[in-house]
């Protein structure tokens, strides 16, 4: 879960970073790549740390921008 999660967190920031508002698809990618995954028998701890750290990530990122006065 942690290197999913580490992963996510990574994957999250940079999506928010560089693509900004595009950066909604790709966590949105990741939360059906996740669910797809579970749905075929993969860890559900793995798939939980991708996703919590893709939003989290991501939200993070938003968050800064939208209290910075950039959005």
């Amino acid at each position: 879960m942690i290197p999913l999660l580490v992963l996510g967190l990574a994957i999250g920031f940079l999506s928010g970073y560089f693509l900004l508002w595009w950066g909604a698809l790709v966590v949105l990618g990741v939360i059906v790549a996740a669910v797809s995954l579970v749905l075929r028998g993969r860890s559900r701890d793995g798939a939980t740390g991708a996703i919590a750290g893709v939003l989290l990530g991501y939200a993070g990122v938003i968050l800064v921008a939208l209290f910075r006065g950039a959005l």
